[in-house]
């Protein structure tokens, strides 16, 4: 058994019409299923670019850029946990900042014991601080609950030597070390959190959200991405 985060950027939850899109939500609430069905406790890290994405205001002050990005990942956790609790899957939301009222405080060591106990975690918020990305969201959720295992749902199957969108010769890598992400810097997590990975020996998998239905298949040796280790 795994205990495993799930990380899914914000853009994976919105299609042309809609900023979260309800297929987009079953497909997390499927993955989570198969996960469950495997006997492995999961864990979700979901970013906000499909709300909001600083890159593209440079024209605002960075803490204001990054506290708008923050708050657009809880409105994406309270999204998520509305539609699994819909469908009867246990969830709550863990998240730095007080909404009292709207979003239950829990302390790490009730985090860890419902997530012990089959419960989703829904980390929004980052870190809370300016500065931070959901990378390091996901380091600190990793930590509240001894995860070993990151799996990062990307719109690509994998890690390439260069993008494979413009380069058709790219190289999709099926294992790559630690050191072999933070020398060559492939464009995995930042290289904070690749470090912390690295200092806890937390395994990375790099997947597409397409292939959702074969993540069991990981667990039985199968090579569905890139997997990063040591």
């Amino acid at each position: 058994m795994s205990r495993i985060i799930l990380k899914f950027s914000g853009e994976a939850l919105k299609d042309k019409e809609t900023l979260v899109a309800k297929d987009k939500l079953a497909i997390i609430l499927k993955t989570i299923k198969l996960l469950q069905a495997g006997k492995h406790n999961v864990a979700l890290v979901i970013g906000g670019g499909n709300f909001f994405r600083g890159r593209s205001h440079e024209d605002m002050e960075k803490a204001t850029r990054d506290t708008i990005g923050m708050l657009g990942t809880v409105m994406n956790a309270l999204y998520v946990k509305d539609y699994l609790e819909s469908n009867n899957v246990k969830s709550v939301i863990s998240t730095p900042f007080n909404f009292p009222n709207l979003i239950e405080n829990y302390k790490n060591d009730e985090l860890k014991s419902l997530y012990n106990n089959g419960n989703i975690i829904i980390f929004g918020g980052g870190v809370g601080l300016s500065g931070y990305s959901t990378d390091s969201g996901t380091i600190l959720a990793r930590d509240i609950l001894d995860a070993n295992l990151i799996i990062k749902m990307t719109n690509v199957d994998g890690v390439y030597s260069d993008d494979p969108i413009i380069n058709k010769n790219a190289k999709k890598f099926d294992y790559l070390s630690y050191k072999d992400v933070l020398e060559q810097e492939y464009q995995v997590m930042d290289l904070y959190a690749i470090e912390k990975c690295a200092e806890t020996k937390t395994k990375i998998l790099v997947m597409n959200i397409a292939n959702y239905e074969k993540i069991n298949e990981y667990f039985n040796g199968k090579i569905i991405g890139t997997e990063i280790g040591e």
